[in-house]
């Protein structure tokens, strides 16, 4: 995905079949950024790069954050979500490239998603709102917001602040969310080009005779009482 002069390579993978022994959801997210983004070589002793930074770990984290509850909850299939930066430009901050475009990625694809989702940054620069800053402006702003939502709802707020009062802010997430509301718009439109149909998925949802026997903490088929909340003391579940 392009953002100016800002590249993110952004790829949706899913195993063919579910992870055996868990009981969540299955899904990794991985931003990569690498010195020859900015156009650097490491050097020194070290001549290869570490482990990721710090706001790699953290941009890996809000991309997770809104779009993990719009996959199926019953869904144990490995997903992994990849961002890899291949060139930054300094007015377009790759962390809002990988957002969008791991939504998007994502959306198009045949994994099950509820999507799409987007994401807008906020920043406030002399008393101005400025929507998706540039870095230099990120950095040295009075307002960090980031505000990622689907066309129905807000999913996920983040922000960090220098006393904004509390009406100006309602006021920014606001702006973020009629941004977003746009960019859903945009990503349904590449949907419709070129989005796969969504597969079918093994559930491995709690079956419901489970619940029925459990009765609520009150008396199992069988006649005999449970804890409150509990299940049946006397029989044994599936």
């Amino acid at each position: 995905m392009h953002y100016g002069d800002t590249t993110v390579l952004c790829t949706a993978t899913e195993s063919a079949a579910p992870r055996d022994g868990v009981d969540f959801f299955p899904l990794s997210v991985e931003y990569s950024e690498k010195y020859y983004a900015v156009g650097k070589m490491p050097g020194g002793f070290n001549k290869r790069e570490g482990k990721a930074s710090e706001n790699a770990v953290l941009t890996s984290r809000v991309i997770d954050r809104p779009m993990r509850p719009l996959f199926p909850k019953d869904m144990r299939n490995d997903v992994t979500l990849e961002c890899m930066v291949m060139s930054v430009d300094p007015e377009c901050r790759p962390e809002l490239v990988a957002m969008i475009g791991a939504s998007i990625a994502t959306t198009i694809s045949d994994i099950p998603f509820a999507g799409p989702c987007a994401a807008t940054q906020v920043g406030l620069v002399n008393g101005e709102m400025i929507i998706n800053p540039s870095q230099s402006q990120w950095d040295f702003g009075d307002l960090k917001l980031t505000v990622a939502s689907t066309a129905d709802k807000i999913m996920m707020i983040e922000a960090g602040a220098n006393e904004v009062p509390e009406a100006d802010m309602v006021k920014y997430i606001y702006a973020a969310d009629a941004v977003n509301k746009q960019l859903i718009a945009f990503i349904n439109q590449i949907r419709a080009e070129v989005g796969k149909k969504k597969q079918p998925y093994e559930s491995v949802a709690v079956p419901a005779e489970m619940f029925e026997d459990t009765d609520e903490g009150g008396q199992c088929r069988k006649g005999h009482r449970a804890p409150e909340g509990g299940l049946c003391r006397k029989r044994r579940l599936p």
